[in-house]
Parts: C-alpha cells; structure tokens; sequence
C-alpha cells in the first residue's frame, strides 16, 4: 500500500514531473479555473529528443501544451468505476480537495505504458501468485484483498473492476522497472454483471479462432477472475501504448463519440504505410466480430497503437484485441459504442460490407473471407462454450444469453442474404 507520508505530503500537487521509459521529459501542472473544467499546462524540458515525446500527437516542442481538464494522454490510464471509487476513499481522507490530478499522482507512477508522472519511486511492487488466483478464486473477499494491496498501484481505466498486479514466479518482466505490473485481473459484481470474466474469454477465445492477435488470457478455475497478461512489456522496457481515444484528442468521457470509420483514419493517419492494409485487415475483423458477439462497448478505449518511441523511424503497430464482451446478455438492448455509416443499429451484412471495402480498402473476396472466418471463429468458440455450460451449472443462463445474442448477430451481420436463407432453411 502507497501511503501519503510526511515526506510526500511536502511535494506540492500543483506540479507532477514527467518521464518516459525513466527519462525525465517535463512536466504537468495546474493553470486555470476549478473542477473538470480546470485548465492543466504540459511542458518539455529543454533538448528532449524526439523518441521520448509522451503522445504521438504531442510532438517535442518549446511552447506548452494547455488543455481544459487533464490532456488525454495522462487521462489516459485515470481508474474508472470500482477502482476509482476505491482510489478516492483511501486518499480523500488524508488529502483534502483530492482531484484528479492528485489521483495522478497516486497512481502515476505505476500506469500502463512507457510514461509515470509524480515522483519516482523505486520499491517494487508486492508480489501475488498468479497460479493461486486461477486455482483459489473461490476465497471469499480475494479480490477485495487484492483490490486494498493493489489499488494505489494501478494506472489502468475501465469502470469494471480490475486492478494490475505483479506476479511473483519471478522472470524478467519484473524486473523491468520499478513499476513490476506484470498482469491485469479483471472481476465482476454479480448483482450487475454476472460471470462477466467467463463471457468475456469466451468472447477473446472467438477472436483467437478468427485470426486476431488476442493478449494473453487465462480464466481462473472458478470464473471468478480472468487474469490478462500485459502486452505493452518488451524486453528492454514498456512499450508506448495510446488508444484512439488520445489519438482522436478526446478524454475518456467522449469514448463513445465517434465512429468505426475514424478508427480507420487513425490506423492510416499514425501507422508506417507498410503495416496499413494488416491493420485495417485486422480492424475490419475486429468490427466484424464485434457486431457478430454483440459487444455493445468497443469504445474508442478499445483499440490501441503500440510502439517503441515517437522519432520519424518509430515500430508503430495495432495493439492486440482486448475487453469483448457479449453486453446484450446484460442489457438486451444494447447496440453498438461508435457509429457504423451515421448508425449505432446493429448492421446487416451490406453495410460491414461497404466499411469493409470503403474504409479498409479491402477487396471484394477479402471481406467475404474474412467475414467467413469470423464466423467459423465463433461457432468454434460457441462449442467451447457449450462445453462449460455443462461443466459449470451458473454460467448457464449468461451463456445461453450469449449464444442466442451470437446466433442473431451472425446472422444479421455476417450473411449475407442469400447465405442467411440457406441458413434458415437448415434450421
């Protein structure tokens, strides 16, 4: 547990210094006004290189960089739902007028990606055995558990409740840095959504099938936790991560402003031109799967770009798929986060088609094998599923909500209207 102590209670809130990949870049401080709509001022140090700019779209430059709230790329990773509400009654307490840029603060120093803010801090992470969260998750109040260790320790968003936490096997990863996160776990409320982290694998195990590099998962025995491994450590350090939420200068509360098409002027806007059309290729089976699963939340938080640095020669690449989930097995209602050609109805066939062809540049026999393999991803992934229902008798209900929702969105999205009329005639 991080604690505000007498030492760190004399460093002013008003200013947190920057660093990425260690290095010491500038820093973020308070302007103007009050609340939301505070103003906060982004400077660099002088002589940064290029390489260790902290946001593709926040280029090395002398003049600051002033933005209404927190700028997007240090909103980036703030905690949303269960583990902001956690954040705040451990700090509020001892700090009064705790805002956002103290939770920053707090939290700073241990968020995903190449960039911390506040000051450094060297004492590692506690340890957690992964293996005896995917075997012991039945223990009664674990995650709470793991929730008061870790919480202070994790820059990372998302309203469900989720915390990073280090495993302790050893290996390099943890030893990368003083922030050590090696893994996310993700768990679920079960007067909201229950058995979400089981309908999520399921959702991931679809994408595998359907040919997206999926991050690493494992669901813990239970169902109780689905534990992912983080995709933004390489072997010298933290790669960059943004999401297109900071690629389209937005904040975390405007995810859902936007559409699938701008997803893919992002991908041409930022991306070397020859890891473009592997992208869209991906984006487009992405899109695709989601209308197909009924994923009503595939915001703009959930797709990303990683990279090395942000000089001119930097790797830049899609991030693997992440957070899918079957929604409307929760809200039946549901329909999609971002707009598909002015709409956020779920789409017929002609539509994801023309996104296809239009946005993704793909060619006419490209998008219809494509969307032939999202479909046979799903069904294999659907028998998996029925497999669990068998074995775990209070994942029945959800899974059976899933299938029904993943039979109508194949249906509608997928065929088209020749296929869907063969389809029906066999059932």
């Amino acid at each position: 547990m991080i604690e505000l102590t007498a030492a760190n209670k004399g460093v002013s809130y008003e200013r947190l210094p920057v660093r990425v990949s260690g290095v010491a870049v500038g820093y973020l401080e308070s302007a103007s006004g009050r609340g939301k709509h505070r103003e906060h001022l982004f400077r660099y140090e002088p002589a940064i290189s290029e390489r260790l700019a902290v946001s593709l779209n926040m280029p090395v430059r002398a003049q600051p960089y002033t933005y209404e709230g927190i700028h997007p790329i240090f909103d980036m990773n703030m905690p949303e739902g269960h583990l902001r509400m956690a954040l705040m009654n451990m700090f509020r307490k001892a700090v009064a007028g705790f805002d956002a840029l103290q939770l920053l603060r707090v939290i700073g120093p241990y968020q995903l990606g190449r960039i911390t803010l506040g000051q450094k801090r060297d004492k590692p992470m506690p340890g957690t055995s992964i293996q005896e969260l995917l075997v012991h998750d039945g223990a009664q109040d674990l995650f709470d558990d793991l929730l008061e260790t870790y919480a202070a320790y994790s820059g990372v968003s998302g309203v469900q409740p989720k915390v990073l936490v280090r495993a302790d096997s050893g290996g390099d990863v943890t030893r990368l840095s003083h922030r050590g996160a090696t893994h996310i776990v993700k768990a679920w409320q079960a007067n909201q959504y229950p058995e979400l982290a089981t309908n999520e694998f399921f959702c991931l195990r679809a994408a595998t099938y359907a040919g997206l590099d999926v991050a690493k998962h494992e669901l813990s025995s239970g169902g109780k936790f689905l534990i992912v491994e983080r995709f933004d450590v390489a072997e010298g350090g933290y790669l960059g991560f943004e999401d297109f939420c900071v690629l389209s200068g937005k904040v975390s509360d405007e995810k859902y402003d936007s559409s699938y098409e701008a997803c893919a002027r992002i991908i041409n806007a930022y991306l070397p031109v020859e890891r473009r059309a592997r992208a869209l290729q991906e984006l487009f089976v992405s899109v695709a799967l989601t209308t197909a699963i009924q994923n009503g939340d595939a915001h703009l938080k959930n797709f990303g770009l990683l990279y090395d640095h942000t000089g001119v020669d930097a790797d830049i690449r899609l991030a693997p798929a992440f957070d899918l989930i079957t929604t409307t097995a929760y809200l039946p209602k549901d329909h999609m986060a971002l707009m598909l050609a002015g709409s956020k109805n779920w789409p017929k066939h002609k539509l994801l088609y023309n996104f296809g062809r239009i946005s993704c540049g793909l060619g006419e026999a490209q998008v219809a094998q494509l969307l032939e393999l999202v479909a046979d991803g799903i069904s294999k992934a659907a028998a998996e599923l029925r497999q669990h229902m068998r074995e775990a008798d209070s994942f029945a209900d959800i899974g059976t909500k899933m299938l029904s929702a993943w039979d109508k969105g194949t249906m509608r999205s997928l065929l088209d209207d020749k296929r869907r009329w063969v389809s029906l005639a066999n059932v």
